[in-house]
């Protein structure tokens, strides 16, 4: 069974992801900010571990990263999708907010990617997944942020990839539309 660590596992996309991976029969890590989501993810799931994780916290990061090493010696493929959105004109939001979004959504990612990575390199296997949006490709009005934070990620992801082009470590960056979860709200 792979395991399979998956950020912002709690509620929509991560929930969907933990479910359809549960279904092969793998072991699914959940990480999020609300133990009490992942738990109750956790009770719909045949194999699951529970590693509350905020991925602007990068010791929090190296202390799970280390705990999933003690508990299975490997993770196999790693989700990073954990992250947050905004809702305001560009002239009314401020730079604080901006920052936020590129912790969790940008720095987030690619520490915790960076700390799982000497796993993956070490058995030279693995999938690297970045979730991203549509919003990462195009700007959208009322999530100026939100876009410069997903636009970030494709240009560190697509070149990460490229530096593991000789391997067999895989990077994807998934980009979805509009989809209805907590996020959108």
């Amino acid at each position: 069974m792979e395991p399979i660590w998956i950020t912002g596992a709690g509620t929509g996309i991560g929930k969907a992801l933990a479910l359809a991976y549960n279904e092969k029969g793998n072991t699914i890590i959940l990480s999020g900010r609300k133990e009490d989501q992942l738990n109750e993810v956790a009770t719909l799931l045949s194999n699951a571990y529970v590693l509350p994780l905020d991925v602007v916290n990068e010791e929090a990061i190296t202390q799970a990263v280390a705990e999933v090493t003690a508990k299975f010696g490997r993770v196999d493929v790693l989700i990073n999708n954990a992250g947050v959105s905004q809702r305001a004109l560009v002239s009314e939001t401020k730079n604080e907010v901006g920052r936020k979004l590129m912790e969790v959504n940008f720095f987030g990612s690619i520490h915790l990617t960076k700390t799982v990575l000497p796993l993956m390199q070490k058995s030279n296997t693995g999938s690297i997944i970045a979730m991203s949006s549509a919003a990462g490709k195009f700007g959208f009005p009322l999530r100026s942020y939100y876009a410069a934070s997903k636009h970030a990620l494709h240009g560190w992801y697509e070149a990460l990839g490229l530096e593991l082009k000789n391997t067999d470590i895989h990077v994807m960056v998934v980009c979805p539309g509009r989809i209805t979860t907590d996020i959108s709200k």
